[in-house]
């Protein structure tokens, strides 16, 4: 990502700023192809994600500038790295989205039921202790687990704290979570 700081991002500012269409359309045309190198080459984006991604990226800066939200270059490239990768990992979330709905009875073998069970007794038992924590500590881990592709990064930027502060809590969170589980289990 290093070698991209070195562009210089202030014609797309100042192009989106002053509506100038056919510089916006170069600039865009010279920052796509670094948005879908960063998602294939650092994510292992798969092309069309990675397109479809850039250009969301892309969209959602252009309202950002337009709104007075971001104006220095060195902010947008940052915000576009991020937003980016928050992009792809959108696009993963829809991907592993599942049906919840339980099969009828007569599909899972004993021994499959049995872990359901067990799964389900687990899950009880986690949600306990997650509701034991206090709302910071639960609202921190909910968000983990709704993102688990999530790079301590992302999640740190979400909360507004350094990555070592990000992972410390995840940390902390997590044995205070084990030891209650151990506890009820």
């Amino acid at each position: 990502m290093g070698k991209y700081k070195d562009m210089d991002y202030s014609k797309f500012v100042d192009a989106v700023q002053d509506d100038d269409a056919t510089v916006i359309t170069k600039q865009v045309n010279v920052i796509t192809p670094v948005l879908i190198k960063f998602l294939t080459v650092r994510l292992n984006a798969d092309l069309q994600d990675a397109q479809d991604c850039a250009q969301n990226t892309l969209l959602i800066a252009i309202e950002k500038i337009r709104g007075d939200e971001l104006s220095h270059p060195d902010a947008l490239i940052n915000y576009l790295f991020t937003t980016a990768k928050h992009e792809y990992f959108k696009v993963l979330s829809k991907d592993r989205e599942y049906n919840y709905e339980e099969p009828p009875e007569h599909h899972s073998s004993p021994a499959d039921q049995l872990h359901r069970l067990v799964d389900e007794e687990k899950m009880s038992i986690l949600k306990q202790c997650i509701a034991t924590l206090k709302t910071d500590y639960r609202k921190f881990i909910e968000y983990w687990f709704q993102n688990p592709a999530y790079e301590t990064s992302v999640v740190a930027d979400h909360f507004g704290m350094s990555v070592n502060n990000a992972w410390t809590k995840k940390h902390r969170v997590i044995n205070a979570l084990q030891k209650c589980f151990e506890k009820k289990f």
